[in-house]
């Protein structure tokens, strides 16, 4: 190919350091409970879906029983062991909680739906994001003033993932923050060059916000705003390029399905006459849908859809938001158990009233890819855990696979303490069988006030803590790992990212030294407010 390679993980420059665990302090195990970790992975040979069911005109139906659906996993019946009704906003009697932040979420309401509303400037063209944008405001403001669903919004580009807005049940919080946000011209976005980077910007966000929000084990509905990566065909493609992709998409429609995230792409070039053009290679230059992979793909395998060739975008946001608040969530034991990675299982889901159409994703491959070492043979950061720190590291978007408290030292300013849940991290043995360990990454960071990174550390430790009481079927302990790092002015930021290498649920979080609003860091996609 002519272009940049499609390199689909990211460089890392943090600078690692093993430490064996007598080499650090001691957790701290506290009793105070803590809810486990949600998967949808199917390593316990329980599947889960989230269906949603539309009528002919497309209007979402909320009043079936069990007995209304059929499930077929590979087209061989399956028995439903569990059945959650749908429930209509409009039909819910108590007012919404209100929320404002992804912490207050998982304390509040850990299994509320929620909605991710991303605004892609990836690939989307700069008179495009004015109508996305324009298109929002207007489907907010036909909403009251507090959203039936907590909403997150985002704005990705191709160094960041912007969180404008954390989770929030405020319509004005949201409409600030896109007030606030000022979207620059993207000449790349209409530059045939830089396609390889623009799949890897869409993949990397994709990824990391299904990481970031993996702690939450309530339904997740994403709606992207925008053109997510450009059409291309496969012919067209070099062998290892094909299957750089090929892996690329599996991993993704993975994390995504773990995440309990269901994707919807909206389109929002609006009706076009014109004929979808290719360049040389291949690659659509106009038409975002049009080649045989593209951004449907990952919606239709998360269970979700892609809308383009219309001007309602207000409308189709509303629909993604929708189907996210209507849904049954049902469950089965597979017939057949296969512990091949790459025996992809089709789901397919029927109703008694065949008018009816229920959506729900394509399926999911029988065992998930075992988590890479968090070192190489060559002692070096393995591409996975790279991959994920750097994504982690770079945003302010809380992560909360393993989610954080941070508490800073009251005599010694530039260490902080992270604590966090045992129950996020996965535990074996120790050699002398009195004790289980986890093995760790923990990073830090220091930024100013602009965003320029100031000083990044990290190390692989390891943490010991005595076993569960016998009999005990929640786990309770927390443990404690202390950080130091440097945070007199300029530092304006801290940045503390916990991975656990053996199952690779990430954390993440910031101290903010500063008041935030007086930050002009292009990772919070805000400029900064002039005092009154």
């Amino acid at each position: 190919m002519t272009r940049r390679s499609l390199s689909l993980v990211l460089a890392a420059t943090v600078s690692l350091v093993a430490a064996p665990a007598s080499a650090q302090q001691a957790p701290t195990v506290q009793t105070a409970p803590q809810p486990g970790a949600y998967s949808l992975q199917v390593n316990s040979q329980i599947v889960v879906l989230d269906v949603v069911v539309n009528n002919k005109k497309g209007d979402t139906i909320s009043n079936l029983t069990r007995d209304d659906f059929k499930v077929y996993e590979n087209k061989v019946p399956q028995t439903i062991l569990s059945f959650e009704p749908a429930i209509k906003p409009a039909a819910a009697t108590a007012a919404p909680l209100p929320i404002n932040s992804t912490a207050e979420l998982d304390r509040k309401e850990p299994d509320a739906p929620v909605s991710i509303i991303v605004l892609d400037e990836v690939t989307t063209k700069f008179e495009d994001e004015a109508f996305a944008r324009y298109s929002l405001k207007k489907y907010l403001n036909g909403q009251g003033d507090t959203l039936r669903q907590p909403t997150m919004l985002l704005a990705v580009n191709f160094r960041n993932i912007m969180v404008l807005r954390d989770y929030t049940t405020s319509r004005k919080e949201i409409l600030d923050a896109i007030d606030k946000h000022f979207a620059g011209y993207n000449w790349q976005a209409v530059n045939g060059s830089w396609k390889g980077e623009q799949i890897n910007a869409a993949f990397s966000s994709l990824i990391g916000v299904a990481h970031a929000t993996a702690g939450h084990p309530g339904h997740k509905n994403m709606v992207w705003v925008g053109r997510g990566f450009p059409s291309f065909r496969w012919d067209k493609l070099t062998p290892e390029t094909q299957e750089a992709l090929q892996n690329a998409v599996a991993n993704c429609a993975n994390v995504l399905r773990d995440a309990r995230v269901t994707l919807y792409s909206i389109d929002p070039a609006g009706i076009s006459a014109e004929p979808p053009a290719t360049d040389e290679d291949g690659f659509y230059i106009d038409d975002p849908f049009g080649g045989q992979v593209d951004f449907d793909t990952m919606a239709q395998a998360t269970g979700g859809q892609a809308f383009h060739g219309r001007n309602d975008v207000d409308h189709l946001i509303g629909a993604g938001v929708s189907d996210g608040e209507t849904f049954y969530t049902l469950t089965y034991k597979p017939t057949v158990v296969s512990q091949d990675p790459k025996d992809f299982r089709h789901i397919q889901v029927l109703l008694t009233d065949r008018t009816l159409r229920a959506t729900t994703r394509e399926g999911y491959f029988a065992a998930s890819a075992p988590i890479a070492p968090a070192l190489d043979a060559k002692g070096k950061p393995s591409a996975e855990m790279t991959f994920d720190l750097e994504i982690a590291g770079a945003g302010l978007m809380v992560y909360d696979g393993i989610p954080l408290t941070i508490t800073r030292d009251a005599t010694t300013p530039d260490k902080f303490y992270l604590h966090m849940s045992a129950a996020s991290l996965a535990w074996q043995p120790t050699a002398s069988g009195d004790k289980e360990q986890s093995q760790l990454t923990v990073t830090s960071g220091a930024f100013d006030r602009k965003g320029k990174s100031l000083a990044r550390k990290g190390a692989i430790i390891t943490v010991q803590l005595p076993f569960p009481p016998a009999g005990v079927t929640t786990d309770t302990r927390s443990l404690t790992v202390p950080v130091t790092v440097a945070s007199a002015p300029p530092a304006a930021r801290l940045r503390f990212v916990v991975r656990s290498n053996s199952n690779g649920k990430v954390g993440a979080e910031n101290v903010f030294l500063v008041d935030r609003k007086t930050l002009s860091d292009p990772a919070t996609g805000l400029k900064a407010e002039k005092p009154k």
